[in-house]
């Protein structure tokens, strides 16, 4: 009997062990499925970085969020680039760019990125889109007076940058920081995470398709990607109010009503400090409204670059 209960252990812990282990994709065979006619890549900052230019016109930079690629504008550009040209970027640590040097996932090294970008591709002037992380760039940047005249108009959707203490932290935000899970984060099974999260920054869950779900848990499975997310939570950092005023273009605001990782609340700070602003909230939608209602959002972004 004994024995049995031994050997029935032993199945547990291997099946568990089976279960929990999933290894990196191999970055050729992500590039397959997730690059197009679009894709570009170029070396800045000594990463290899994946962008997407489509259009012609006046330039728009779109910057994706903290667990994101740029895959997630995929629906806007299809609008955007009939009359702009469009530049989706891949961050350090985000879909099929490198993870960061030395694993430094700071505001200032987003900046320094994105900087490069700009002046390796001789972009002057140009829209700059963010969400979320994304957005929290994009407003450090505009922020910035060695960047600023640059930014001719400025757009952010759902955008970090400020914290609710009284607010509970996504599942994921908790668990990045465990360094024990950092450690092994490479072979760790993300596809329940993976579910829970879209779950939280999608208000409606009918619109998580299977495509969405393996785009993001595939995505996040790029070598180095995965523990890139436990450093870009760790390192997180908490903007100032007082930058906020040195935003001189004109921007566009957009917030989900229902956004369960940055609060409509926090929205405020944004509203009371920048100069020249305007603020749309979206009803019934959550922290990515260029995915959850791409035609009403960008609709709107492209009636304030018409203005």
């Amino acid at each position: 009997m004994k024995k049995y209960i031994f050997i029935g252990l032993i199945v547990l812990i291997f099946g568990g062990l089976w279960y929990l282990y999933q290894p990196p994709i191999p970055l050729e065979e992500l590039k397959k499925e997730y690059t197009d006619e679009y894709s570009h890549f170029i070396k800045l900052n000594g990463l290899d970085v994946h962008y997407k230019k489509k259009g012609n016109g006046f330039s728009i930079l779109l910057i994706h969020g903290t667990s994101s690629s740029l895959h997630t504008w995929e629906q806007w550009e299809q609008y955007l680039s009939k009359n702009y040209t469009t530049y989706s970027i891949d961050m350090q640590g985000g879909g099929l760019t490198s993870p960061a040097l030395n694993n430094e996932y700071s505001i200032q090294a987003y900046l320094d990125l994105l900087d490069a970008f700009v002046e390796e591709l001789n972009i002057d002037s140009f829209y700059l889109v963010g969400n979320s992380l994304g957005g929290h760039t994009a407003w450090a940047y505009a922020a910035n007076a060695k960047y600023a005249d640059r930014v001719k108009k400025l757009v952010l959707v759902d955008p970090s940058g400020f914290f609710d203490k009284n607010r509970e932290k996504p599942l994921v935000f908790k668990l990045a920081k465990y360094n024990f899970l950092l450690n092994n984060a490479e072979y760790i099974n993300t596809n329940s995470f993976v579910k829970r999260s879209l779950k939280e920054v999608f208000y409606n869950d009918d619109l998580i398709t299977p495509q969405i779900v393996k785009r993001y848990t595939d995505l996040g499975r790029r070598p180095g990607n995965r523990q890139a997310f436990f450093y870009k939570v760790q390192q997180m950092e908490a903007g100032k109010e007082s930058d906020l005023h040195k935003i001189k273009c004109p921007t566009l605001i957009q917030w989900g009503r229902e956004d369960a990782w940055i609060p409509l609340s926090l929205s405020d700070i944004f509203v009371a400090n920048i100069p020249n602003n305007k603020l749309i909230i979206y009803e019934n939608c959550g922290h990515i409204p260029m995915e959850e209602i791409p035609e009403k959002s960008v609709t709107d972004v492209i009636n304030f670059f018409e203005e």
